[in-house]
């Protein structure tokens, strides 16, 4: 039976290619956006992520990291005062302006961090971490060099930042956050000289703990102040993650196009396999007549949906990772983990299942008289 159902579908080549073309742009679509779903919740807790810690200490209600406010430097020496914290690290992070050469203005999010582990920022392709600690000095990301109006070689070139001037010592690749507005590196002096921040504040105090388990203790002591929030890393990640992406819209609007793909690819591979099978259904009821029992009949049309769905598939993703890296050239991230490549298997084999109900039914109740038709 294998053999006859994969020539019937070979016999028409135009059908095949039809039908094949229809699952890759389903496993393209929803492969494309579920990585990118994916892609927008990583972006948007990037920083939270690599900055990593047990704790994040904010202003009361601030459940996003880029809408952080000022905190004092008793913040610090609360949460130092308990036995399990190893260390408390300082964040500065806030929008500023940065006036390019043209003239205009672009809004940045500014990243005063403290030299240290761990690596901040983490994927360096101009300069070294060391680079960053000479005086106003500002790490930038090569696919905000256009945005910013600088040259193909940045390093060295300047930007006045809320009024003051900083130099490009370093680039990186592929950090951005979900709102697209670039991020700044630079020492954490710095980022409180440009944000009008005292010697001691931070937008965020973020814990390290020598006794994982006390963090809810910690916690406890800490909020204590009725001013402050606490929040495990994870936690605050999700957060961030779903405000963003989950707030905005984002994700309903990649899901209805992920859809739109599923049922266009169901009604194509649909109508395919059923056009098959009524035009075979003599040589089915043939088989019939001579004792072939409804289970191997639905096979003809099963192993049809099987090889669709598997070519389809397998060409829907290799397309996928192409579409990933054109998208990057935009400045998205599309994320293709084993999970989503996992959706997207398990999408294609649902569509298959979906559109062979109709052409199994119709081959289970084919009558073996049609043979003589």
């Amino acid at each position: 039976m294998r053999r006859i159902a994969l020539l019937s579908l070979f016999h028409d080549k135009g059908k095949l290619v039809a039908s094949l073309a229809g699952v890759a742009f389903a496993a393209v679509l929803v492969l494309t956006q579920a990585g990118l779903y994916m892609g927008f919740r990583e972006t948007s807790s990037t920083l939270v992520h690599h900055l990593g810690g047990d704790l994040w200490i904010t202003g009361k209600g601030s459940p996003v990291v880029d809408n952080g406010e000022p905190l004092s430097a008793a913040v610090r020496m609360i949460a130092r005062s308990h036995p399990a914290v190893a260390r408390v690290r300082a964040l500065c992070f806030s929008f500023a302006e940065a006036r390019k050469k043209g003239g205009g203005i672009e809004y940045v999010e500014l990243v005063g961090v403290e030299p240290g582990e761990p690596l901040v920022p983490w994927t360096y392709v101009r300069g070294l971490p060391l680079d960053l600690d000479g005086p106003s000095r500002v790490v930038v990301d090569r696919s905000d060099l256009a945005k910013l109006e600088l040259p193909g070689e940045p390093v060295g070139s300047s930007l006045d930042v809320n009024g003051e001037t900083l130099h490009v010592a370093g680039v990186t690749e592929g950090i951005h956050g979900f709102t697209l507005s670039p991020y700044f590196f630079v020492r954490i002096d710095t980022a409180r000289r440009i944000l009008k921040m005292s010697e001691d504040q931070a937008t965020y105090w973020i814990v390290d703990l020598a006794d994982k388990s006390a963090a809810e203790s910690v916690k406890r002591r800490i909020e204590q102040e009725s001013e402050l929030q606490v929040w495990r890393r994870e936690d605050f990640e999700s957060a961030t993650e779903d405000y963003w992406v989950s707030g905005s819209g984002a994700g309903t609007a990649l899901a209805l196009s992920a859809i739109l793909g599923v049922v266009v690819g169901t009604v194509i591979v649909s109508q395919t396999l059923y056009g098959l099978t009524k035009e075979h259904l003599k040589e089915l009821a043939t088989l019939k007549a001579i004792g072939a029992a409804g289970c191997e009949l639905a096979r003809f049309v099963t192993i049809q949906a099987a090889f669709l769905g598997i070519v389809g598939g397998a060409a829907g993703t290799l397309l996928s990772y192409g579409m990933r890296q054109a998208i990057a050239w935009g400045g998205l991230t599309v994320v293709l983990s084993p999970g989503v490549l996992a959706l997207g298997a398990g999408t294609i084999a649902a569509i298959c299942v979906v559109a062979s109900i109709g052409s199994v039914r119709t081959v289970l109740n084919v009558e073996a008289a049609r043979v003589f038709q």
